[in-house]
């Protein structure tokens, strides 16, 4: 290997998280589990806020609600920016340009004011990088995030609001793969 390969290596190497053995969170309802061909590869803590806006309601004409726009996170390894959550679903390295999509799979409840605990089916839209071959990924121990309660009505009607949320983020790979 040569210089600028071993480099190359090297600065890749910084740009990931800490490779250590990760124990899956704790607290969570049999849905929220990866599949048993996946392991933790890596966590991630967030920061940031979830936008809502104010709606009317689909269902009922007479009604407002805080409807969910997008995430505005920024995902540490550490005090180390690693990652952002910015649009519904996708997550992006701050470093290597690799990303990841997702849907939700299930939720368990954290209580009205947190955003619930989530698992996501992930689909790696990068072959290198952080998140390529991240199959899974929880959403958990989550403190804020939830929509407001009030102050939603006809006369703020298209008004956004940030609700502050933290959260942690477990990715995980098939067992096996980096």
């Amino acid at each position: 290997m040569g210089n600028r390969s071993l480099l190359t290596a090297a600065v890749l190497a910084l740009a990931l998280p800490a490779a250590a053995a990760i124990p899956e969170p704790a607290g969570l309802a049999a849905g929220l589990r990866a599949p048993a061909t996946e392991e933790p590869s890596f966590m991630l803590s967030g920061n940031g806020a979830y936008i809502y806006q104010c709606r009317q309601s689909p269902l009922d004409p007479n009604a407002y609600e805080w409807g969910f726009v997008a995430p505005d996170a920024t995902l540490y390894d550490g005090s180390r920016t690693t990652a952002r959550h910015a649009t519904v679903g996708l997550y992006e390295s701050a470093s290597d340009r690799s990303s990841t999509s997702g849907v939700v799979r299930s939720s368990q409840s954290a209580g009205a004011t947190n955003l619930p605990w989530v698992l996501i089916r992930a689909q790696p839209l990068s072959e290198n990088g952080l998140f390529a071959n991240v199959t899974s990924i929880q959403r958990v121990n989550t403190v804020g995030g939830a929509a407001p309660t009030t102050g939603c009505g006809p006369d703020n009607t298209g008004a956004e609001r940030r609700v502050d949320f933290r959260a942690d983020y477990y990715f995980y790979k098939r067992r096996g793969t980096s």
